[in-house]
């Protein structure tokens, strides 16, 4: 049969006693999956500015799509993405 890894050592009998899933016992299991379940319910998806001078500095930058520019370099960018955006419209197929 299938042996588990228990306390350390390997238990060539382990992967077969009743109700056990892998090497976890149905007390064991239902322990760590709760401690998943809380886990979760404490996680945080929302965004936190941690230095608001950071965030001041990088809304005050130039940017061209999305990404910053030095302000000498602006022109260049705007040149260049208009560019590729006509590019882009004429590589397109039209539709009949």
């Amino acid at each position: 049969g299938a042996g588990v890894m228990v306390g350390g050592a390997f238990d060539p009998g382990a992967g077969e006693r009743e109700g056990y899933v892998g090497a976890y016992s149905p007390e064991s299991r239902r322990r760590r999956i709760n401690r998943f379940l809380e886990k979760r319910q404490q996680r945080v998806w929302t965004k936190k500015v941690k230095y608001d001078v950071r965030k001041s500095f990088a809304l005050s930058r130039v940017r061209v799509k999305g990404r910053f520019v030095r302000k000498e370099d602006e022109e260049l960018l705007r040149e260049l993405a208009s560019f590729a955006d006509k590019d882009e419209g004429a590589a397109a197929p039209s539709a009949k």
